[in-house]
């Protein structure tokens, strides 16, 4: 295993402790050069695809090599550790939440070797076995991955696609979160990217939400598809601090963000959050969000209407328009709501977790009837 603790410059972020209330398995990062160099990064297309409760990266890079000559540098790709509750040890020596990595330059497969590095100090690297045979008590790992391989560059452009696959992180606040981090870019020569897109498919039917850190608007994004999306939205989140939200409804398709000269001064943080399982009782003052992969969050409902309304869900979600008043003033309020005037609800088109969810409104207790 080759040393490289010592040229590792920082750490960029400390890790976000979950404790018991859930598990941090991992973040993604950008690749970086060990040491300092003359390789920039001309063009980055970052994408995102959810696969279940997992996440599909790929990061197409276009590398420049001002040199007369070919040069050949140690790139690395930091993976922090799990936390909270999940599983800290290797799995046949890589990370235990992390698939598929492999790192394709110019239309060749390069080996890499990982390096398992002190979170204490960056000097100081485990063996495997220093790892296996050691007993963590606590909620974290005193280690994190560095997966690093040699890159010969060659003068001029070079395409790098770098690929991996790693589960999406989930605690008693959120249903699934994210981290990427998109500021490790600015570590090559030229301290930005010339040329900047990022993808982002979450499915069909989903909400999810975006700190604006590397963006001011949601006018910078835009929906290949059909959806919507809000700005100053999520205020009340946990751990935001009175920070807003750009929220993101999408029925179908995916969201894009581009820059040109991006110097990103902030992380990218995607979560999808479980801020209504506090309410015990539904009623119509309450939001519904809008994803499919929703189990019952509450155990009364105030009464029948808030049950059609529930009820109702599924349809709403496929822009059906409602004839009943208490409905279509509800559903209308909802920022995800688009009306779809060919729309014929169909029970049998519902999907597994849709049924779920309907069958699970039985056992509801309605405090008020009719």
């Amino acid at each position: 295993m080759k040393k490289i603790g010592a040229f590792l410059l920082f750490l960029f972020f400390a890790g976000v402790v979950f404790a018991n209330d859930g598990a941090y398995f991992m973040s993604g990062n950008q690749l970086i050069p060990i040491k300092e160099t003359s390789i920039e990064v001309r063009k980055e297309i970052l994408s995102l695809k959810r696969m279940g409760d997992f996440l599909e990266v790929t990061v197409d890079y276009t590398f420049f090599n001002p040199e007369k000559r070919s040069k050949t540098i140690l790139v690395g790709f930091e993976a922090f550790s799990p936390e909270g509750d999940a599983d800290f040890y290797p799995k046949n020596g890589q990370h235990p939440y992390m698939n598929d990595f492999t790192v394709n330059l110019n239309q060749k497969i390069l080996p890499y070797e990982i390096s398992y590095v002190s979170t204490e100090n960056k000097e100081k690297e485990f063996s495997l076995a220093e790892i296996e045979n050691s007993d963590y008590m606590l909620d974290y790992a005193e280690f994190y991955y560095v997966y690093h391989f040699n890159a010969t560059f060659q003068p001029g452009n070079n395409r790098l696609v770098h690929t991996y696959k790693f589960r999406l992180s989930g605690s008693v606040d959120y249903a699934y979160d994210f981290d990427y981090i998109l500021t490790a870019a600015n570590r090559w020569a030229n301290n930005k990217i010339d040329d900047f897109t990022l993808n982002i498919d979450m499915g069909a039917y989903q909400d999810f939400y975006i700190n604006p850190t590397f963006f001011k608007s949601v006018d910078e994004w835009t929906i290949h598809g059909v959806g919507e999306k809000v700005d100053d939205f999520m205020k009340e989140y946990r751990f935001s601090n009175g920070q807003n939200a750009a929220g993101f409804f999408i029925h179908n398709g995916t969201i894009q963000f581009k820059k040109k000269d991006f110097h990103p001064k902030g992380e990218l943080f995607l979560f999808n959050p479980r801020f209504f399982f506090i309410n015990n009782v539904f009623s119509l003052q309450n939001n519904l969000p809008f994803h499919k992969d929703l189990t019952i969050f509450f155990d009364e409902i105030e009464d029948e209407n808030a049950l059609k309304v529930l009820q109702n869900l599924p349809y709403a979600r496929r822009g059906y328009i409602f004839k009943n008043k208490i409905l279509k003033n509800y559903y209308e309020k909802m920022p995800w709501y688009i009306p779809n005037e060919a729309y014929v609800p169909e029970p049998n088109e519902l999907d597994e977790m849709e049924q779920k969810w309907l069958e699970g409104l039985k056992n509801i207790k309605i405090l008020k009837t009719k």
